[in-house]
């Protein structure tokens, strides 16, 4: 049944004739989830209130129990995030906890083969290398790469760890390929990391701007909500995509733009604001400084002269500028299709702009709102694990370093002068200096680009993998294997997009020999000699600990305890000690733009207090098309599959739905290459090669293709990883690839 309701919703979605109503996708898509929900695998005799562990929505969740053994989930209706609802993956989690390929054992690699060995054995090489690599090149010689799928406590513990007693640059976080354009974006304008709005404005906007993101698939319960408003209240629904995904197809107005071309558009729609007076500038020189900067910047973008570079109509143009200015609240919604594109930074930070430029920021219904990909992932943002110093604190500030090291007990120089991310780590594998790299429970040998160099050199690092399945396709190159536990088999927070700090319940324990990513790093703190600041008994303890570095930063946590957030079902932050939960940021028209709090520091810092409007023109040279390669190549995630699939390929009931890569091709150029739908067909782009079913639809304009990025190669005798395809291009202020913008050609191969 599920299968069949699928291939209904993917003919909707690829149709070619009369867009479907509204309605009827809404209804598709809650048919679906709703017979998941009860496909339960045993009696259930106790559920467990939790949050899910997949992406960033946090929706609240009941894992069913038959003695210890899982069985079933529904959502949860307390839950004002998801009201009981879940998508497919979070309705099968339970899956993945009792599966037979559960990893339970600590291996090492003896004679070219990874053995099982005590975990005595396992930590005592794992503490040997790191002390060899320190010893040889300094604590440069050791590196660690992290997740967003790690809780908040252990993302902290793993921050104390690498920055204040391995004191190594080389620090980095799988969050580097989907948010740190959004993080360095958002410091920019406003001065501080932290999406400004929350979930509620989604319900009270009158215009909704979805660019580039498909929430219908990637955030379903968020676009439940955006979907309701345009139904029920009237909201003006605009998409910016170069994919006519469902959004795009039910929206009032789709810009379905040439790839790269995000900041074209954005200069062009504040080109509209100026021109014809659409901007309250006695309003925005008080919230704001730059405003004659940017209106010189972007005289030049007329829609006359940009509606040909992006591919779309003047008019339109035209339009969304009118209909944002004119709209009582409008909220943007945004992921990667804006920060792994050209230029991710700089429109993110456009972005913030237009809405400061028009009111839309600080008021219900009103803001600039990036959405996020992993549980923790902003979990990682807050803590350190991905960039910056644990709460929202500057590398280069004096009194910023002065207070995480008195906290951890070390001199503000021993703290490492900033991060190596995980691009040049791999460089430093190149070079001989970097010896030892530590992977926790994310997967590079699918997610990083240009896999023809990634593979190679972890053969050349001594590398140590945790997680939570074997096998893994990054385990293959491991040195050292520790096994892990995942969601249900731990306690832990999960921050999510809105600033929602929530909680997730252990409920079973996990298989074999796996331990908890917090006891890992507490054994090898122990073995490196930092047991005694690391001696947490539990989670709590660790966030306990956590909530005195946030105190006073953009996002104080130190008003929330475990019981607030279990009796509130999540509770927001910044949440003061003594103070109150606070549902949306600058509401009071204050930034964090002061040079002794912003998260950056620089002489853009000189008007404390306000925020600081930007635009640019293009920098550098954008990727096009060639002769050579005359296809653009944007890669990007399906609703069925979660990354690199550690866990939805092994969850039947998903892996039936979406088995294998495909490519989606718009008709007219599959008929030129005569291509027919179903047929296996070799993508190559200047980087690779991968292989995958073609896809006959008009979600892709011509000249474009679409590949999923989660399948890997260690899966299918020929490669299918479509980050094969993608080159080591990022963002010189993010360092965050450009995995939404390639060139590629195609060619026929037999099946």
């Amino acid at each position: 049944m599920i299968k069949r309701l699928m291939d209904a919703a993917r003919q909707l979605h690829k149709s070619t004739g009369t867009v479907p109503p509204p309605s009827a996708l809404e209804d598709m898509m809650l048919d679906l989830t709703r017979r998941a929900l009860h496909l339960a695998r045993g009696k259930v005799e106790r559920w467990v209130s939790t949050t899910c562990g997949y992406c960033s929505t946090g929706c609240g969740l009941l894992l069913g129990l038959e003695g210890d053994t899982p069985v079933a989930i529904r959502g949860d209706e307390a839950c004002a995030t998801n009201r009981g609802q879940l998508c497919i993956k979070g309705a099968y989690q339970w899956r993945t906890l009792r599966h037979p390929e559960r990893a339970t054992t600590p291996m090492v690699r003896k004679n070219g083969q990874l053995v099982p060995v005590s975990w005595e054995e396992a930590l005592q090489v794992v503490a040997d290398k790191i002390r060899e690599a320190i010893a040889e090149q300094g604590p440069e010689g050791v590196g660690i790469y992290g997740s967003g799928q790690l809780t908040l406590e252990e993302n902290y513990a793993l921050t104390k760890l690498a920055r204040g007693v391995l004191k190594t640059p080389n620090f980095d976080s799988n969050t580097r390929l989907c948010m740190s354009g959004t993080v360095q974006g958002l410091i920019k304008v406003f001065g501080a990391d932290g999406p400004p709005g929350c979930y509620e404005d989604l319900d009270l906007a009158d215009c909704l701007l979805i660019f580039g993101c498909n929430p219908a698939e990637m955030h379903p319960q968020l676009w439940r909500r955006m979907l309701k408003n345009k139904l029920e209240r009237g909201a003006r629904l605009i998409v910016v995509d170069p994919r006519r995904t469902i959004p795009a197809r039910v929206a009032d107005l789709h810009l379905q733009l040439r790839p790269g071309t995000n900041i074209y558009l954005l200069n062009a729609i504040l080109h509209v604001l100026f021109r014809d007076n659409l901007i309250n500038r006695e309003e925005v020189a008080r919230l704001a400084v730059g405003l004659e900067r940017v209106e010189e910047i972007v005289k030049k973008y007329s829609p006359a002269e940009v509606a040909p570079l992006c591919g779309v109509a003047a008019v339109d143009i035209e339009q969304v500028a009118r209909w944002i200015a004119e709209a009582k609240a409008a909220t943007t919604v945004f992921v990667q299709g804006v920060t792994q594109s050209a230029a991710g930074v700089e429109a993110v930070s456009t972005i913030c702009t237009l809405h400061l430029l028009t009111g839309h920021i600080g008021r219900p219904g009103a803001a600039p709102f990036s959405l996020t990909g992993q549980a923790a992932a902003m979990s990682a943002r807050e803590v350190g694990a991905s960039g910056f110093l644990p709460g929202y604190r500057n590398w280069q500030n004096p009194r910023h370093r002065q207070e995480v090291a008195v906290y951890w007990g070390i001199k503000p120089e021993e703290l490492p002068a900033g991060t190596n991310d995980i691009g040049i780590m791999l460089d430093m594998i190149a070079e001989g200096k970097l010896k030892v790299l530590w992977n926790i429970a994310t997967n590079p040998v699918v997610s990083l680009p240009e896999q023809a160099r990634v593979r190679p050199l972890l053969e050349k690092v001594f590398l140590i993998v945790q997680d939570i399945f074997y096998p893994v396709e990054t385990a293959q190159y491991a040195d050292v294997f520790l096994p892990a536990a995942q969601w249900g088999e731990k306690t832990g927070t999960y921050t999510n997009s809105e600033r929602r700090v929530n909680l997730a319940e252990r409920a079973v324990n996990p298989p074999g020999m796996a331990k908890t990513d917090l006891e890992i790093i507490q054994l090898v703190a122990k073995r490196l000699g930092a047991e005694e600041a690391f001696a947490w008994p539990d989670p709590e303890a660790v966030f306990e600990e956590w909530k005195g570095l946030s105190r006073g930063r953009p996002c104080d946590m130190s008003g929330i305890t475990y019981g607030l957030i279990r009796q509130e079902r999540g509770v927001q932050w910044p949440y003061p000690a003594g103070g109150v939960s606070q549902q949306r940021l600058y509401t009071d028209g204050h930034f964090w733009t002061d040079p002794e709090q912003s998260q950056s520091y620089g002489d853009f810092n000189q008007a404390a207090g306000k925020a600081w409007l930007f635009a640019t023109d293009i920098p550098g040279e954008i990727l096009r098309p060639t002769e050579e390669y005359p296809f653009y190549l944007n890669t990007g995630r399906i609703m069925e599959h979660y990354h690199s699939r550690t866990k939805t390929k092994r969850i039947p009931e998903i892996q039936q739905l979406a088995p294998e890569p495909f490519l989606e091709i718009n008709p007219l150029n599959a008929q030129t290459l005569g291509i027919k739908e179903g047929e296996k067909v070799r993508i190559v782009s200047p980087w690779g090669t991968a292989v995958a079913r073609a896809r006959l639809c008009d979600t892709v304009a011509p000249g474009q293709v679409f590949l999923p990025f989660h399948f890997g190669d260690a899966d299918y005798q020929q490669p299918t990883a479509g980050n094969n395809l993608i080159g080591n291009v990022v963002n010189p202020l993010s360092r965050q690839p450009l995995f939404k913008l390639g060139i590629c050609r195609l060619e026929k191969c037999p099946d």
